[in-house]
């Protein structure tokens, strides 16, 4: 998961129009409009260079769906909402079980919040709401998840260390549904390929600016893949940082963190 700024967003000439016209309907006909948000899909999957914002997997022949943040169903409010909506994956916006770990996972219409008791009754109360899952458009939350070397997600903060954020991360890598098998699996083979693109073009690092023109660009072409893993348009690109972050030990690894 990494920061989408939904403030990018460009709507299509005349959907505010659709929009407030849907609002305005029978909230009992709230999907006889989908057509309203399922027309922002690619406007919202271009933000994200064409990624689910929660996982970061590029969508590229999958049947993605524009998900309501707050569910439709509890939020009928926001259902018309630019503000409430997240390009999605499957995995995540949908419930169904992983047959390797045989455990459930998938946002649904499920929206926990830390205080129930708060829950709101109209669009004003969203404000006094604290959400549990995590939302990819608030720049402070997506770092809440962290990556171990095996590709496995995991908050943060520990629950010593700060219980609410340890919650939140807990819950939301579990109701994404972020370390489904496959997807694990496909950090795992990621992180592979860093490692050894690192360690390749740290072989070649001492005898760079010696004159051997032919090993500075093959240097530069391995500091260039990894440059590329971490882009904002890669896949998994949060992960690969955090692999790479992970090898700081490695003198030239500070300078491209700070570049790329």
């Amino acid at each position: 998961m990494r920061y989408i700024n939904l403030d990018q967003l460009k709507l299509p000439d005349g959907w505010q129009a659709r929009a407030d016209a849907a609002i305005a309907d029978d909230p009992g006909k709230i999907k006889d409009h989908s057509d309203v948000w399922r027309d922002l899909k690619l406007p919202l999957m271009k933000l994200s260079h064409d990624k689910c914002y929660y996982c970061e997997i590029v969508q590229e022949r999958s049947d993605g769906a524009v998900d309501h943040f707050r569910p439709k169903s509890k939020y009928p409010w926001s259902a018309f909402s630019p503000s409430n909506y997240r390009f999605a994956c499957t995995f995540c916006n949908s419930v169904r079980a992983d047959k390797e770990s045989e455990r459930t996972g998938g946002k649904g219409e499920k929206f926990p919040l830390l205080d129930e008791t708060r829950r709101a009754t109209c669009c004003a109360e969203e404000a006094n709401e604290g959400p549990i899952l995590l939302d990819p458009c608030k720049p402070d939350e997506p770092g809440l998840v962290d990556f171990d070397e095996t590709g496995r997600p995991i908050p943060t903060y520990s629950e010593e260390t700060h219980a609410g954020r340890y919650r939140r991360a807990t819950e939301s890598i579990r109701l994404y549904h972020l370390d489904h098998a496959d997807l694990v699996d496909k950090r795992k083979t990621l992180a592979v390929s860093i490692t050894r693109k690192i360690d390749a073009a740290d072989r070649l690092f001492p005898q760079t600016e010696s004159g051997n023109v032919d090993l500075d660009n093959s240097f530069s072409e391995h500091v260039r893949a990894l440059a590329n893993y971490i882009s904002e348009g890669a896949e998994l690109s949060a992960f690969a940082r955090r692999i790479l972050a992970g090898r700081r030990d490695v003198l030239w690894v500070e300078n491209l963190l700070r570049s790329a």
